[in-house]
């Protein structure tokens, strides 16, 4: 995340949020970094941070191509959190070791199998467990290939356990990919296209 992610997350102002980093930084529990000249400085816990907040998490791996899309997941997981509530959003993270211990999807689609017969899951960027059901979150800032998107449309309508889908997209070219491959999967019911995705 970023300096701006902070301020609305915790509802500061610019001077507090910058203590607050500078203190949580100096203390071992977060680092930051700079990748990306057109992004600013990104924010991630490091391995005493995690341990800190509770989190049996391995520290995050960044690398310059991701970082957009991580940046863009967080401004969508703030605005679904004003919506839900905190404990109700995972992160792709949270949701992979939440299905470890609970030995079962809980909002992935299975998209084939291992070679061991497991089920080979396609986790969403985002969930949210919400009281009307689980929602699967997908940030999409690229156009997919149709085949491909296609099957994991049909893939998200055969998951019973999830009640529905949220495709946050870029408008042009990977909306209307979106939009072309519900139509022709038939998964509208389930699957909502919201325009545009969060800075």
């Amino acid at each position: 995340m970023t300096i701006t992610h902070v301020m609305e997350g915790m509802g500061v102002g610019r001077t507090a949020a910058y203590r607050r980093v500078a203190a949580c930084v100096e203390g071992g529990l977060l680092e930051r970094t700079e990748l990306l000249r057109s992004e600013p400085s990104i924010l991630r816990a490091t391995r005493d941070g995690l341990r800190y907040a509770g989190l049996g998490l391995p520290v995050a791996a960044v690398s310059p191509g991701e970082v957009p899309h991580s940046l863009r997941c967080a401004s969508v997981a703030l605005g679904l959190v004003r919506r839900f509530g905190h404990r109700r959003v995972l992160t792709e993270r949270e949701l992979a070791l939440a299905e470890r211990i609970e030995g079962r999807p809980i909002a992935s689609a299975e998209v084939g199998a291992l070679p061991n017969g497991n089920p080979r899951l396609h986790r969403p960027d985002l969930a949210v467990l919400a009281k009307s059901g689980t929602i699967a979150v997908e940030v999409e800032l690229s156009p997919k290939a149709p085949r491909r998107l296609e099957a994991l449309l049909r893939a998200w309508r055969r998951a019973s356990w999830v009640a529905e889908v949220y495709y946050f997209c870029r408008p042009g070219p990977t909306q209307r990919g979106v939009e072309r491959a519900l139509a022709k999967t038939r998964t509208e019911d389930k699957i909502a296209v919201i325009e545009g995705v969060p800075r």
